[in-house]
């Protein structure tokens, strides 16, 4: 399990270079690669099938007391400029994704002057970070507004329906949320995430590296082989005088003194570098499966922790996948895109012709514009 550590306590380390002599695959494959992997066995379906590995992704309505712990931490803490806290690489490798209501930047904009002041760093300093770090997140405007249920802080409130509507949990320190019914992740889980990200990329990449130069290599086995018979049926295809001449010249290669012993020579030389290699890559290819055995050992342990400290799952209707698809995409979603992620979370449609259905809700929603045929957004 992991253990409640008040964010002004956290330690959080940077991403440095691993300093050894020994090749490293972790200085190879960083936790920035992750999003990189996850769109390449995107793209080739039939490798993502070989590989019976799954990211873990955290999706959360962000709460305004970790952005400002974010923000003290690096105007107040951080010592090397180009550091990066275990919230913000976890974010950068996709394993969070953070969403937040567009009151937190009212919310975090008011206090500004409070974090300069606390940190000792100039207000422009303190607005620069603040842009850096929100880029990092996904605004989303919850359609309600009125108050359901006990309301033991109203501020709270734009969290509470950001929460409901996207069917998320919220990642805060705050009591009063927890006390309005909102499903809460309590436990600070940015270092875990971290972990989680720097064991899966390694665990990715060798996977997907591996099994990708395996698929090559027995591609190009298969193609030596079809060149070596296609070789022997043009031999055999050639006239008798010709297969003659041909066998009696690489008989008398083989037979001929010089020839024969240049044909030795040669092998064992060869013989002779393998064996030199042999302890060197033998070596060498152990302490690689050691450290994918630990990468994989951690991702799992990492996941497990994490699993533990998250709210239940709710159940999340269509209109509500389409939120969340859409809130974290950039530019416009296709309804058919929409849909396929919609199967990818688990949501199984009843409708004969679910993209026809899906469009159907999204218009009747009144949240969502089609800026172009099927092709849908969030509104502003």
């Amino acid at each position: 399990m992991l253990n409640v550590i008040p964010r002004d306590k956290i330690v959080v380390m940077a991403t440095q270079p691993i300093q050894s002599d020994v090749f490293r695959l972790d200085g190879l494959f960083r936790s920035d690669n992750l999003p990189t992997l996850r769109l390449f066995l995107e793209m080739w379906p039939d490798l993502k099938h070989l590989i019976e590995l799954r990211t873990l992704q955290i999706r959360a309505i962000v709460d305004a007391n970790v952005v400002q712990g974010e923000l003290r931490w690096r105007l107040g803490s951080r010592e090397n400029s180009q550091a990066r806290s275990g919230l913000e690489e976890a974010i950068d490798a996709g394993v969070l994704v953070l969403i937040a209501p567009n009151f937190l930047r009212v919310e975090i904009e008011k206090y500004l002057p409070a974090i300069a002041d606390s940190t000792g760093a100039a207000l422009l300093e303190v607005e620069r970070e603040w842009q850096l770090f929100q880029a990092k997140l996904h605004f989303y405007q919850p359609s309600s507004q009125v108050a359901n249920g006990l309301v033991a802080d109203p501020k709270d409130l734009p969290y509470k329906h950001a929460s409901d509507e996207l069917s998320l949990p919220v990642y805060t320190r705050d009591a009063h949320l927890k006390k309005m019914g909102a499903p809460v992740v309590w436990v600070c889980i940015d270092a875990t995430c971290r972990d989680h990200a720097r064991a899966m990329s390694v665990t990715l990449g060798f996977t997907v590296g591996s099994t990708y130069t395996v698929t090559i290599g027995v591609e190009a086995l298969r193609a030596a082989v079809r060149g070596v018979k296609s070789l022997f049926d043009g031999f055999r295809r050639q006239p008798a005088w010709l297969q003659l001449a041909i066998s009696g010249t690489l008989a008398a290669v083989v037979i001929h003194p010089k020839s024969r012993a240049k044909l030795l020579q040669v092998w064992n030389s060869a013989c002779v570098t393998a064996s030199q290699v042999k302890g060197p890559v033998l070596e060498g290819f152990v302490i690689l499966m050691q450290q994918v055995a630990a990468a994989q050992s951690d991702s799992v342990k990492t996941h497990r922790q994490i699993q533990a400290v998250l709210p239940p799952a709710q159940k999340a209707t269509a209109i509500v996948h389409a939120r969340r698809i859409c809130v974290v995409s950039a530019a416009p979603v296709p309804i058919k895109e929409i849909v396929r992620r919609m199967r990818n979370e688990g949501y199984v449609s009843r409708a004969k012709d679910p993209e026809m259905y899906l469009r159907r809700v999204l218009r009747k929603s009144g949240q969502f514009v089609e800026l172009s045929p099927r092709m849908f957004a969030l509104r502003a």
